[in-house]
């Protein structure tokens, strides 16, 4: 569930976890939001939790659950 969109990130929580998804918001034609993700910068979660590193099947579970929220929205998601 998306918890929080701003310019340089997103703050996602994943199966009772939070992970901040550094990036660059822009914004397409349509009055619609989009966001570009630096995935290779996703690295772990949040605190409490900030010493545990996500792996890369998380990662991608993560990316893929944040693009679905957004497609739903009719937003853009860009991997970087």
């Amino acid at each position: 569930m998306i918890l929080e969109v701003t310019r340089g990130h997103i703050l996602f929580k994943h199966k009772n976890n939070i992970v901040s998804i550094p990036g660059e918001m822009f914004f397409p034609p349509g009055n619609k939001m989009g966001f570009a993700v630096f995935k290779g910068e996703i690295k772990n979660w949040c605190a409490p939790n900030d010493a545990i590193l996500l792996t890369s099947f998380e990662i991608d579970e993560v990316v893929a659950a944040v693009k679905k929220e957004f497609d739903a929205g009719g937003n853009s998601l860009e991997i970087e």
